[in-house]
């Protein structure tokens, strides 16, 4: 459904596209991610048709973008420009003038709003939304041509958890309405909670793209993570210094440990030195694998 060959895109001296290559296939939902600056936006703005590429190629549903002239792309992008003086009714009658919808605006713009859970607030200017309703908002606006390809950015960023659940049930909807997604979001427990394959951009290129059970299978290492109570000053450099130590991750005050050679040796050398160190732990334990801990793993992974 969306092709992408070779894609290349330079800023001035910064070359943020490298010969990008990835492939969503048709109604899944991908989850596109990596490091901010990474070039995520540059391929989505590629793919809607707001930026031009270098050189390269991008296919929507096998049609070359550069030769489309209007794109059947809905996109929400990460701080979509909403009018706050509006209420939804007449916000989403603007988009549909706008977008030239040759439909029944009044009935569509009805089944949209009832589609994202607005129907009590939508007499209300949405100026006075919270986060969430104006992502729903946003969503709306997406979905409004009733296009396959739906590209969001960066939707659950800054919601709380309950907005954050009501973005990804709108993820799963369109799903089941057979939406194509193209999903990008640093949230990426919220990518393995609702995507079907993962792309990790790093380095201006695509460095995996497969199912989430198959990069967790691929990557799966003995890991232990552990948790101290109050700072640990240095310590993450001196973990990194032991022979057992593959990768370090640290969050706060969890750490995790990509140990290497064998386990039993590796968890023995670990907890020994932990206790030399008197350094206090509240938790220990063989860690699972997370899309998290994958994408840590990939992108510090040595440039090829």
């Amino acid at each position: 459904m969306i092709e992408i060959r070779n894609l290349q895109k330079s800023y001035k001296n910064h070359h943020v596209l490298k010969g990008l290559n990835m492939h969503v296939k048709r109604g899944e939902v991908y989850g596109f991610i990596g490091k901010n600056g990474a070039g995520k936006s540059t391929t989505m703005n590629i793919i809607c048709g707001l930026l031009k590429k270098e050189s390269g190629e991008a296919f929507l549903d096998s049609k070359d973008v550069s030769k489309i002239e209007r794109i059947p792309v809905g996109y929400l992008p990460e701080a979509p420009a909403l009018l706050d003086y509006m209420n939804c009714y007449q916000y989403l009658d603007y988009i549909a003038a706008a977008s030239l919808y040759e439909g029944d605006i009044k009935k569509r713009t009805q089944e949209v709003i009832n589609l994202v859970g607005l129907s009590d607030a939508a007499h209300r200017k949405i100026g006075g939304y919270s986060r969430g309703m104006k992502q729903r908002v946003g969503i709306a606006a997406a979905l409004y041509r009733g296009h396959e390809i739906i590209i969001l950015d960066e939707p659950t960023s800054a919601l709380d958890p309950q907005g954050r659940a009501e973005v990804i049930s709108l993820i799963e909807m369109m799903r089941k309405m057979g939406k194509t997604i193209l999903l990008s979001t640093h949230i990426l427990s919220d990518v393995e909670r609702v995507a079907d394959r993962v792309g990790i951009l790093n380095n201006g290129v695509l460095e995996e793209e497969d199912t989430i059970q198959n990069l967790l299978d691929r990557y799966s290492d003995n890991i232990i993570s552990f948790e101290t109570t109050g700072t640990a000053q240095g310590l993450p450099e001196k973990i990194k210094e032991l022979s057992v130590c593959e990768n370090l991750a640290v969050n706060g005050n969890t750490f995790f440990v990509w140990t290497k050679g064998d386990f039993q040796q590796a968890n023995q050398a670990l907890f020994s030195f932990l206790n030399e160190q008197q350094i206090w732990v509240s938790r220990y334990q063989l860690q699972k694998m997370t899309l998290e801990q994958v994408y840590i793993k990939v992108v510090n992974k040595p440039c090829k």
